[in-house]
């Protein structure tokens, strides 16, 4: 009876290490898995964000609203920018609006065309492009890939709507 009890103490004082290692071998699995949720949740909640900025500037240019001295398209440049929540930067390069005649609805007018794109019955289309996800958890190498200088992910929303009348006593508004 006692030359067994001392196996198992010995046992003990030498196995005290494997502990540790199936510990680590359950801690780091979890921990990879808790931020891939973290990851997933804040790509969804990026996208469904610069979703409703889009779709509150496409909102604000169907009204033919300007505000102060900007131009259409650079209030609604800024109105994207202020429901974006912080994810988009001030005069955003990501941030683009388009106008579409109903005759040729895949060709944007160019800023300059002669008539302008901003008139009522035309097509006028507000996108956030090629948003990059930073993640907390890197994917595929990307932070000692030389190779990949951007995100392997990246967010494009777009929202369009028909351009309505002008309103009462504007008969035109820059673009």
């Amino acid at each position: 009876m006692n030359g067994s009890a001392k196996v198992s103490v010995r046992r003990r004082r030498q196995s005290g290490g494997n502990t540790f290692i199936e510990w680590m071998f359950t801690l780091l699995p979890s921990m990879a898995i808790l931020t891939f949720f973290f990851d997933v949740s804040f790509a969804m909640f990026s996208w469904g964000t610069i979703q409703n900025a889009a779709r509150e500037g496409c909102r604000y240019a169907i009204t033919f609203q300007t505000s102060g001295t900007n131009g259409q398209d650079a209030s609604v440049a800024q109105v994207v920018q202020q429901y974006g929540m912080g994810l988009l930067a001030t005069n955003s390069p990501l941030i683009h609006v388009n106008y579409f005649t109903p005759a040729a609805p895949n060709t944007a007018i160019p800023a300059g065309a002669s008539p302008a794109g901003n008139v009522p019955g035309n097509i006028v289309e507000v996108s956030v492009q090629a948003y990059p996800l930073t993640w907390m958890f890197p994917i595929s190498s990307t932070i000692a890939n030389p190779f990949r200088s951007t995100s392997p992910a990246n967010i494009s929303v777009y929202s369009s709507d028909i351009l309505g009348g002008f309103p009462a006593g504007v008969v035109s508004v820059s673009r």
